[in-house]
């Protein structure tokens, strides 16, 4: 028995989670308000069956005894795992260099971020508070959100280096958080120098890198942290840390690009505000706001540049969706638009301004932003006559074809305004677009059943060793994870799978991180020691060479089949916590979607 399942099998969950929320007993279940959103009628079911929770509520997520540690603390597996290791009594391996290095640099910026900020409020922080002071900010919000300066001098006896040393940290460890640089033939040197400093920190509030803004014209205008093991801007959103208590109490987050503008918006009581570190919003920084509240906004500048970055993003997660074989094309757009993961909406800004100005300005008008932010998919729609030549009718084709997918993914009751939407951005009548969308999902439909025809054919005829494996679960899971690790080139069509059809978090753990070009060397060094094991059997698994586009369809049939099982899963959950001398608890309706959405996968299998 691995390390893993050695915790999990000394903690009952119900002990666990009633440590956290009273629980009270219904039917063979357990149930609560979700601790994670607000609510009135309990939503929050533990089965001590299956030693597992789920929330039917705006939450609309579950897991096992680590995910529910991982998310009620804010924490990642590895440091959840050795909470609950420490309450079991089990001995864990040690942490992984990558985890040693990550953690050296935590306490490093640390330490920086102290010296910059006793700098800011010493007498050589003057024009630094001055500029502050002409931003609006004042300097509770400045101390709350640690802001520093650096000194100019980066090599003398008051730089952040000499100050380190004395505190017993090397120029290695500066160097490899960032902090200090060296140049050829020379001393290592302060890499921040002059600059006003914005720690940022991840979601646990430990500092993991800087963003460093120039108070003259003497170079760039902002500079950062390079990536490191704790910095990765991908997936980290600044301001989290402060905000996270605020997104889950209102049930939204708004996400902006600057660090001037979160810090604006907590001042003026917006402390739902966090920013996307400059770049387009990631998966890895969506699932961190999925797991706080159910709806995003994202509030763009109103310059083309803002527009097209975002538009760029949408349209990746649509072509991949629209891409993949039937398991995956009928969720939503992609991760970030897929229904059991967030809802995103986009809010323009008036042109011209930005976010920290208009709090500072107009307060009102920030609000009319964010509350008439529309649903991702009409934003997109609305795009299409800047995207595609409207003006012929290969070009209105195209943008149909292009749009059909999303509308089809869309929830039945959204359908017929999108269609309306989607008319209206052609130039034509709802009635002449609808037999074309029809054409253009009854072509869709049908690859998609030869495709499925094709991968059952194959796994029948013995020829393919990835075939579907039959329950148990965790060999299905095992053979999903291993063709991901062995097959770097399915890992589009899986891209996106709720992670939550895997129902053991070291499973969860090792599928987030399976990414793009992720060699198994890679995994090991991202994955925490205890989940090795785990990789290691993976690993091992035989995957013999298939014939082209088999591997293709035996993916696209387990991702069904992980689907089908976590649906059947929720729905005995359902059932197992039902109170027949209930009404309005929304058991009925949970049941009645679940149930739609497995005669879907029926239908896709023809």
């Amino acid at each position: 028995m691995g390390a893993v399942d050695e915790v999990k099998s000394r903690l009952d969950i119900v002990d666990v989670v009633s440590s956290h929320v009273p629980l009270q007993r219904a039917g063979r279940s357990f149930k609560a308000p979700c601790p994670f959103h607000e609510e009135r009628t309990p939503s929050f079911v533990v089965s001590p069956e299956r030693q597992s929770w789920h929330c039917f509520g705006a939450c609309s997520t579950g897991g096992d005894v680590i995910s529910f540690v991982m998310r009620r603390e804010g924490v990642e597996f590895g440091e959840a795992l050795r909470s609950l290791a420490a309450r079991a009594g089990v001995s864990l391996a040690p942490a992984s260099p990558v985890q040693t290095r990550s953690a050296t640099i935590h306490q490093v910026s640390e330490a920086a971020a102290a010296f910059y900020q006793g700098l800011l409020y010493s007498e050589a922080g003057g024009p630094a508070r001055a500029y502050l002071k002409s931003r609006g900010l004042d300097r509770d919000t400045a101390v709350r959100f640690r802001l520093g300066l650096s000194p100019a001098d980066g090599a003398g006896a008051g730089s952040l280096g000499a100050r380190l040393m004395a505190e017993g940290y090397t120029t290695e460890q500066m160097v490899e958080a960032g902090l200090a640089r060296r140049s050829e033939g020379g001393p290592a040197r302060d890499f921040f120098r002059g600059r006003l400093m914005f720690p940022i920190a991840d979601r646990r509030g430990r500092v993991c890198g800087f963003g460093a803004r120039a108070l003259d014209e003497s170079g760039p205008k902002y500079i950062n942290t390079s990536a490191s093991e704790a910095f990765d801007k991908g997936r980290i959103l600044y301001g989290l840390d402060l905000a996270s208590e605020t997104i889950r109490a209102r049930g939204q987050a708004v996400v902006v690009e600057g660090y001037m503008d979160v810090i604006a918006a907590h001042q003026h009581g917006h402390g739902n505000v966090v920013a996307s570190m400059g770049t387009a919003l990631t998966d890895p920084q969506m699932l961190q706001l999925r797991s706080l509240a159910p709806s995003v906004v994202l509030a763009l500048d109103a310059d083309a540049a803002g527009r097209e970055a975002t538009l760029r993003r949408l349209e990746e997660a649509l072509v991949a969706a629209a891409d993949r074989s039937s398991a995956a094309f009928s969720r939503r757009v992609g991760p970030i638009m897929h229904r059991d993961h967030i809802e995103l909406r986009i809010a323009l800004l008036p042109e011209g301004s930005d976010p920290d100005e208009l709090m500072r300005t107009s307060p009102e008008a920030w609000n009319e932003v964010v509350d008439g932010a529309v649903p991702g998919a009409e934003f997109l729609i609305g795009s299409l006559p800047a995207r595609f030549d409207l003006s012929t009718g290969a070009g209105k084709t195209e943008a149909a074809r292009w749009a059909a997918g999303l509308i089809y993914a869309a929830n039945p009751f959204d359908q017929e305004r999108y269609h309306g939407l989607l008319a209206k951005a052609l130039g034509v009548s709802q009635a002449a677009l609808k037999p074309i969308l029809r054409d253009i999902g009854k072509r869709s439909v049908a690859a998609r059943r030869r495709a499925d025809r094709q991968g059952a054919e194959a796994a029948r005829s013995g020829d393919d060793p990835a075939q579907v494996p039959a329950d148990p679960a965790r060999e299905l899971a095992s053979r999903t994870l291993a063709m991901l690790i062995g097959r770097p080139e399915l890992r589009t069509l899986a891209s996106g799978l709720n992670p939550e059809c895997f129902e053991r978090s070291e499973d969860r753990e090792i599928f987030t991180r399976c990414t793009g070009d992720a060699t198994i060397e890679d995994l090991r060094s991202a994955l925490d020691p205890a989940v090795h094991g785990r990789l290691g059997d993976l690993d091992r698994l035989a995957l013999e060479p298939a014939l082209p586009g088999q591997a293709e369809a035996a993916m696209a049939q387990m991702i069904s089949r992980l689907e089908e099982r976590r649906l059947r899963l929720l729905q005995d959950d359902l059932l197992a916590g039902r109170d027949p001398l209930e009404s309005g608890d929304g058991v009925e309706r949970e049941i009645v979607d679940v149930n739609s959405r497995l005669r879907e996968i029926h239908a896709r299998r023809g």
